[in-house]
């Protein structure tokens, strides 16, 4: 046996560990690739954020004018058509909330109060320096005229279910719209009598083809007495023969208001009044989009292709469309923070505009 024969080296004596320099190059190159990859997501995310951010705005802003301009469109509307005569037999029309019925429509610029309507911070109330709406319409109810054969007392109608005294309705036929206020009922039929407890009550007790003198409401005889359908009275000054129909007045107005969360939204809200006071009471005051932080809205009257805020518009019964400007924001909701900002720091926003024709108006476009 060979005594200088070479042994060879064992398993554990072939294995060698790594040195100090190659375990810090090994976390170095594992170090840039854990920050190229985190760059990656982060990136990533913004970009996700962002869009997220802007979906939500547009979604926001097209839900707040399907909405709204479904109300305006319809804005005026009379249930017997557009081509009869409206006239306005309330007492109180020089109060600019009931003037606004036979008008169709009314805009409040930011300066301007729009009557029930709270300008504030609290939930719900409205923002200052935001424009404001109030939309007019009869479709809440629909009741056959049976028979009004004298100008004055009762209306007789195939029903008389849902309406309570006080209601302000329109009653109407081919040739003329009648705006008044209920004050009692008749077994089916229902009371137009004069002045009374009742606020804002009649002026006068006959139903009339023309505004009556609001200095002159005595609730006696007119000399424009108008019979609805079947006159039989020598007072019937006119009448028609044609089918009428009653439905209330409904008002809906558009603002900006705080939401809950410390934010901005649209609210759609109902008008009613049924107390003894001209200031209509808020009701069912629904937040329709968040984020909508402004509006403005501007309108076009027939004949004109300029477009005027509120304060410079003469003549409501005119106008023919509304444009709608919103401005949009993002909110939190899944993003929040830095997330919802763009480039600029600020919080990623839109403004949008539309412009919403009246069905209800001759000389639209």
């Amino acid at each position: 046996m060979n005594i200088h024969a070479r042994r060879r080296p064992s398993a554990a004596q072939g294995q060698r560990g790594a040195t100090l320099i190659e375990l810090m190059i090994a976390l170095l190159l594992g170090l840039v690739v854990v920050a190229a990859a985190s760059g990656l997501f982060l990136t990533n995310k913004r970009v996700y954020a962002s869009t997220e951010t802007i979906n939500r705005i547009q979604e926001n802003s097209r839900v707040s004018f399907e909405i709204m301009s479904r109300d305006i469109r319809e804005a005026a509307a009379k249930p017997c058509g557009n081509s009869s005569t409206t006239v306005n037999l309330l007492q109180s029309r020089d109060s600019a909330w009931w003037e606004q019925f036979g008008e169709g429509l009314r805009g409040y610029d930011g300066n301007q109060v729009s009557p029930g309507t709270v300008i504030g911070t609290g939930v719900a109330q409205r923002v200052a320096g935001t424009d404001a709406i109030d939309l007019h319409l009869v479709n809440d109810g629909d009741y056959a005229v049976v028979k009004h054969d004298t100008p004055s007392a009762t209306l007789d109608l195939n029903n008389r279910n849902g309406l309570v005294e006080g209601d302000i309705v329109m009653v109407c036929n081919t040739e003329y719209s009648l705006i008044f206020q209920i004050t009692g009922f008749n077994g089916t039929g229902l009371l137009h009598t004069g002045a009374g407890s009742i606020t804002p009550g009649n002026c006068g007790s006959e139903f009339q083809f023309e505004d009556p003198d609001l200095s002159k409401c005595s609730g006696a005889s007119a000399p424009n007495g108008y019979c609805v359908m079947g006159a039989t009275s020598a007072q019937c000054v006119k009448s028609s023969e044609d089918p009428a129909a009653l439905a209330r007045i409904q008002t809906s107005r558009w603002y900006i208001g705080n939401n809950a969360r410390g934010g901005r939204s649209l609210y759609r809200a109902q008008l009613v009044n049924r107390t003894a006071t001209l200031t209509p009471n808020i009701v069912d005051a629904v937040e329709i989009a968040e984020g909508i932080g402004a509006m403005q809205l501007q309108y076009r009257s027939n004949g004109s292709t300029v477009w005027r805020d509120a304060t410079a518009v003469a003549d409501w019964t005119i106008v023919n469309a509304v444009r709608v400007n919103f401005t949009a924001e993002g909110t939190e909701g899944a993003l929040s923070g830095g997330y919802l900002d763009g480039t600029d720091g600020d919080v990623l926003n839109r403004s949008v505009s539309h412009v919403v024709a009246i069905r209800n108006r001759e000389g639209v476009l």
